[in-house]
């Protein structure tokens, strides 16, 4: 039936439209599939935002074709599902480098990242889309019942089994430009409603309705035009705004260990190039140092050795870095945390002067999900001996967010890796009265050298657009520095001065910016205005409805 798809509208576009529309079967998913795949390079390090018009136009167009189907629920569900499918194994394909190590060992296992990971959370889309397809129509209320739904996947996607929102439409614009700051108002999720519908809108240019105007098809590419015009104004005059700094300087060091470190290194060789870092002129009393997430391969707070040391090299100065530890139970068996500690001098003698452990942890990763995954056990002995361990009994959450203040440092927010993904960490801390910056530590060298520590960087700093806040970031063999209030890079790591063979050392040291205004996402109003919209939209959809 779908053969049968005559298009109205846009001359120029009806023959486009037609060519989605008719499609069916086999080519039907390989095109759906090459569309997301297409939609990959929308994000970092690309940004290339422009491609989402066509892949999601051609989307929507597909599912006209769909819904004229016998089966059409299932014929939209594949489309949909074909399209995540793509978009997922092309932007987390790097997923797989750490079974690229030692291939003779992990090859076996390649297709987890490459085709349970991608297939898996492309049903989310699937589904949704088909829940879209039940109300669809010729009619341009299609466009926003489509962003609708596709808004809700994401929002799902972000908090089904813990969450993975990685490459959220909204995050699309390059981070600290004008039209990135539309993020401080709603959040992430609610420039992800307005991005798709922005970009979908052409579709309703062309449709199958005979005897219709011109004026409706164009309202939806209108809008979205008036919508791109007034956000880039806004946010280039937000944006205009300086970033007074404040009289605290932060010095940011990254070794850049490759990620074998806790099998072929062990800590010393590790620890010593972070305690030359400290000896750079530059960095004087009173600066705070920021090391990466498990910077040091051992279980730094319960080594003897390197608290001396540490006290030893850091004088007047703080030190925030991230570091594995355990505690002991009354049988004697361990609990393991994923934590950041803040130190000063006396480490060695009273301990840290402050701890944060990872509350929001990797799903099937840091959970010890190991063991309930298909070919657990066998992944786990393929890991290394001390991550063996951890992944046996895997991470215990900690108590959850909250600004860390010692009274010698100015109060911040800390996150670890995966929870720099989540906005409603941030928002949840109460930014205004106690926090004046974030730290996020990252390990980076999981993600190889290609798309994956951009992605996470880009993402990272839709943190601090959103409440505004500075952002310091270190992450090992990933991009480290400090980010303003507006998401605009206010200081990368360059090379350190010299740097064993194979590893990335960095360094950089720059004065913290003052928090920006406190933004609307911070407010109840802007929690709320997701799904204020999404009722909107609703509505829309209803008004511009026909069957």
């Amino acid at each position: 039936m779908s053969k049968a798809v005559r298009s109205h509208g846009f001359t120029a576009l009806g023959p486009l439209h037609e060519a989605f529309a008719r499609l069916s079967g086999v080519p039907a998913l390989a095109a759906a599939f090459a569309l997301g795949a297409l939609s990959a390079v929308a994000f970092a390090p690309f940004h290339f935002s422009a491609v989402l018009v066509i892949s999601f136009t051609g989307l929507v167009w597909m599912i006209d074709g769909a819904r004229s189907q016998a089966r059409w629920g299932r014929a939209v569900f594949l489309r949909g599902w074909a399209f995540g499918t793509g978009f997922f194994l092309v932007s987390l394909h790097w997923t797989a480098m750490p079974f690229l190590v030692d291939p003779a060992r992990t090859i076996w296992f390649i297709w987890m990242p490459l085709v349970l990971l991608p297939a898996g959370m492309a049903i989310i889309w699937g589904v949704f889309t088909a829940m879209a397809g039940a109300f669809w129509s010729a009619s341009p209320s299609r466009v926003f019942i489509f962003s609708l739904f596709f808004a809700l996947a994401e929002f799902v996607r972000g908090h089904l089994f813990g969450g993975f929102p990685w490459n959220l439409p909204g995050t699309t614009w390059m981070p600290g430009g004008a039209l990135s700051q539309a993020a401080s108002l709603g959040g992430v999720y609610w420039l992800t409603l307005v991005t798709v519908f922005v970009m979908a809108s052409p579709a309703a240019l062309v449709d199958t309705r005979e005897g219709r105007g011109i004026p409706i098809r164009v309202a939806p590419a209108l809008v979205s035009v008036v919508a791109l015009a007034l956000g880039w104004a806004w946010g280039a005059n937000r944006t205009e705004a300086t970033s007074p700094l404040t009289d605290q300087s932060v010095v940011v060091m990254d070794a850049g260990v490759p990620q074998d470190k806790w099998d072929t290194l062990g800590p010393d060789p590790v620890l010593y190039e972070y305690l030359r870092m400290l000896t750079y002129p530059d960095s004087r009393p009173g600066d705070i140092v920021v090391w990466p997430e498990a910077a040091i391969p051992a279980y730094l707070l319960q080594d003897a050795n390197a608290l001396d040391a540490i006290a030893a090299y850091i004088g007047q100065r703080k030190l925030i870095a991230g570091t594995t530890r355990y505690e002991l139970t009354t049988n004697d068996s361990r609990i393991y945390y994923n934590s950041l500690a803040v130190m000063d001098e006396t480490v060695n003698q009273t301990g840290p002067l402050a701890l944060y452990d990872k509350h929001r942890l990797v799903p099937f990763g840091e959970l010890a999900a190991i063991n309930f995954i298909p070919y657990g056990p066998q992944l786990s002995s393929l890991l290394p001996p001390t991550v063996q361990r951890l992944a046996a009994d895997g991470f215990r959450p900690g108590a959850g967010a909250t600004a860390i203040d010692t009274g010698g440092l100015p109060a911040f927010v800390a996150l670890i890796c995966y929870e720099g993904l989540f906005p409603e960490i941030t928002r949840g801390v109460n930014v205004t009265d106690r926090a004046q910056w974030m730290v996020m530590i990252s390990n980076d060298a999981w993600f190889g050298r290609g798309l994956g520590p951009a992605q996470h960087y880009a993402q990272n700093r839709y943190r601090a657009i959103e409440t505004g806040l500075p952002l310091v970031r270190a992450a090992n063999r990933g991009t480290s520095g400090i980010i303003d209030g507006y998401g605009r890079e206010i200081m990368r790591t360059i090379p350190a001065e010299t740097a064993p063979e194979g590893w990335s050392t960095s360094y950089g040291r720059a004065r913290l910016p003052v928090p920006a205004d406190v933004t609307m996402f911070q407010s109840r109003i802007g929690a709320a205005l997701f799904w204020i919209s999404l009722c909107v939209f609703a509505v829309l959809a209803f008004l511009t409805w026909r069957r």
